[in-house]
């Protein structure tokens, strides 16, 4: 039996995988705790085996260089704090949910894992967070680090709901042929789920088994929804001068994904949901 402590109450991840546990319940047991008000300091550590930190200020679009300083109170101390006290409660296993922008905002392509360069202060007050928590592993204390790419999945808001608003109204769209890395929802918590068992530690790179396109995404969104796009390559060739000049051009067609290889944890075993069948579960 595990006892996991999910420290991300209302999170979409947070959610997802405390409902994704539950369904196991002769194998694992869950709580999950908000960061907020110090409401985790609350909880009895010590009668938990892992403890999964989802909690902190996600990426958004266009961040004020005021919110700096709260990124780093949030991603960078807490994190920290919160592991120096599963820690000091006999915690064995702690998983930390990081992220691909430690890789940079738009990171091209990944091979290592360990060639890190954040390019804003969101994914550096994270791996400033994994920097932090380094220092407290040992024998006894073993910490994993997720770095989750595009995560998508029915009801998560974010850059896949503007894409899905985009698929369901627009009658053109380019076959401009990138590569982005994402992982739906269910494979992420498989994933997690995995690790707990084994109690695994280091730095993951988790990911769906398909690398896709911008306009692959495109097309599955639509024709589940039966609508009709027309894709075109007639205006590929301006979006890579688009991508050098426009911030949304670069956040919809530059690649931004993981070396498969660097991702075949558990031989993809984790991948229970391909990425076809994905789309059609997120736009029910």
């Amino acid at each position: 039996m595990h006892n996991v402590l999910i420290i991300g109450k209302e999170s979409y991840i947070g959610e997802a995988l405390n409902r994704w546990l539950k369904k196991s319940p002769e194998l694992y047991y869950t709580e999950i705790v908000s960061p907020r008000n110090n409401e985790w300091k609350k909880t009895d550590f010590s009668r938990f085996t892992t403890v999964v930190h989802l909690a902190g200020i996600a990426h958004i679009n266009k961040i004020p260089k005021s919110m700096k300083s709260l990124f780093y109170r949030v991603n960078r101390d807490l994190t920290i704090e919160i592991g120096k006290y599963a820690k000091e409660q006999g915690v064995k296993h702690f998983v930390y949910f990081s992220s691909m922008n430690v890789y940079g905002d738009n990171c091209e392509r990944i091979t290592d894992k360990n060639t890190e360069n954040p390019t804003s202060f969101y994914g550096d007050s994270k791996l400033q967070g994994e920097i932090g928590l380094r220092k407290l592993e040992d024998k006894n204390f073993i910490i994993a680090y997720i770095r989750p790419p595009f995560v998508y999945g029915n009801g998560c808001k974010g850059n896949y709901h503007v894409i899905s608003k985009i698929a369901k109204k627009t009658p053109i769209f380019p076959t401009y042929k990138n590569k982005k890395s994402m992982i739906y929802i269910d494979n992420l918590c498989e994933f997690v789920r995995r690790m707990i068992d084994d109690e695994a530690g280091g730095i993951f790179t988790p990911q769906n088994k398909e690398l896709v396109s911008t306009s692959d995404l495109v097309k599955e969104i639509a024709k589940v929804n039966r609508h009709k796009v027309f894709f075109t390559g007639v205006f590929n060739f301006i979006i890579p001068w688009g991508i050098k000049w426009n911030k949304n051009m670069q956040r919809a067609f530059i690649n931004d994904y993981y070396d498969l290889p660097i991702s075949n944890d558990y031989n993809f075993e984790y991948c229970i949901v391909d990425f076809r069948e994905s789309i059609k579960r997120t736009e029910e």
